[in-house]
């Protein structure tokens, strides 16, 4: 089976549409947590965009000429065969298939939280400032590693490839959506995530508190996080301290390092002099959006 090249049709469909939208996104969500700032900054942007740049330029060339081309030649070679799926009227084959993807998402990001896999996504958790470039700061590796999960298992139970590529383009969305900086209205944000991922949400994620970290895995719906009861919401954001513990300053980790990083050995979750970072249980309800 050989897997669609750069000039698959599905593909430049994406390049045609889906990149132009999310180039326009991006500056908007640039502008907007520029204009509105979520968090107080800890380090200069010039420095940090650099730094997140250079991360950002292997993982996301792999991601277009690996990743979606074998989300789309799987899902071709695979997806007509499985029956499952296929049985249902469109509109809820649609939603399954939406569902599937998303929930294989969230499946995908608590597996990156496991030792081997965390190797990879420690370079993504170890930026000390969350904004729009963070959505980019991933390992090239990651992206490869994710390709029997998030191309394979996809293909296996019959999602088509225009829902699969479709979907990506709102995953993409998504992901920089929530990384980025930008302070909704507090009321919009209240009701927004009862649904979706917010900004204010995937924050706790990234704390230094690891209670917190290992929760918020979601990445289009926060449906998952409350059905497997990892959903929390009850941590004020100028409280977070963003980053790894083990990794407390920028000076740390230079982008060549962070290239290497998968290599090293692992550290403990705790700070270089063995404090371990930590907040007392707050009051109030876990689900409770606070400011």
């Amino acid at each position: 089976m050989a897997l669609p090249v750069f000039s698959s049709p599905l593909l430049r469909r994406f390049d045609r549409w889906a990149g132009p939208v999310l180039a326009v996104a991006a500056l908007g969500l640039l502008l907007l947590e520029t204009r509105r700032p979520l968090r107080r900054r800890t380090l200069p942007r010039p420095r940090r965009w650099l730094r997140n740049s250079l991360i950002a330029a292997p993982s996301l060339p792999a991601m277009r000429l690996t990743l979606l081309p074998a989300m789309v030649g799987l899902a071709q070679a695979w997806a007509p065969r499985q029956p499952l799926l296929a049985r249902l009227p469109e509109p809820l084959r649609l939603a399954a298939e939406v569902l599937l993807l998303d929930y294989l998402g969230y499946t995908w990001h608590r597996l990156l939280h496991a030792p081997l896999l965390w190797r990879l996504h420690r370079v993504h958790h170890s930026d000390l400032d969350m904004d729009l470039t963070t959505a980019w700061r991933f390992h090239f590796g990651e992206m490869l590693a994710s390709i029997p999960w998030r191309a394979g298992v996809p293909a296996v139970l019959g999602v088509r490839p225009a829902t699969v590529l479709g979907f990506e383009a709102v995953f993409e969305a998504c992901t920089a959506f929530h990384h980025s900086n930008w302070q909704l209205p507090f009321a919009v944000e209240h009701q927004l995530v009862r649904v979706l991922v917010t900004p204010r949400a995937h924050g706790i994620h990234h704390s230094q508190v690891q209670r917190e970290t290992d929760s918020n895995f979601g990445v289009v719906l926060t449906l998952w996080d409350r059905l497997h009861r990892t959903l929390r919401l009850n941590v004020p954001q100028q409280a977070l301290t963003i980053g790894v513990p083990a990794y407390p300053t920028a000076a740390d980790l230079p982008a060549r390092r962070l290239l290497a990083l998968p290599l090293e050995p692992l550290r403990p979750w705790a700070r270089p002099d063995g404090l371990v970072p930590g907040r007392p249980e707050l009051a109030g309800p876990l689900h409770e959006l606070v400011p």
